[in-house]
């Protein structure tokens, strides 16, 4: 399971994306899937690293200049995340 996820300019900094990515675990585990992987997670948004990583998904793959992004000087270093839905308690955010 993959998803992607923009949190509003003006709802930062307040849970919304810690939000999302709950929810998005939870019903990824509902539907059936049994893992979850996001594949581009920049080293430069330092945000969405913490996020990932405070949700409990696994750092399983970097990938060295990866991408030119705006704003970042030079190539930037792209992450890939792995979650593990059969850990998930069956009572998560029930």
């Amino acid at each position: 399971c993959n998803g992607g996820f923009i949190t509003n300019p003006n709802y930062r900094r307040m849970g919304v994306a810690k939000i999302m990515g709950k929810v998005f675990l939870r019903a990824a585990k509902d539907l059936g899937y049994k893992s979850s992987y996001f594949n581009l997670v920049f080293k430069s948004n330092v945000e969405s690293v913490a996020l990932w990583e405070s949700l409990g998904f696994e750092r399983v793959a970097v990938l060295e200049n990866a991408a030119r992004l705006k704003g970042v000087e030079g190539l930037d270093t792209a992450y890939g995340y792995r979650y593990d839905l059969e850990s998930l308690d069956d009572d998560y955010l029930l």
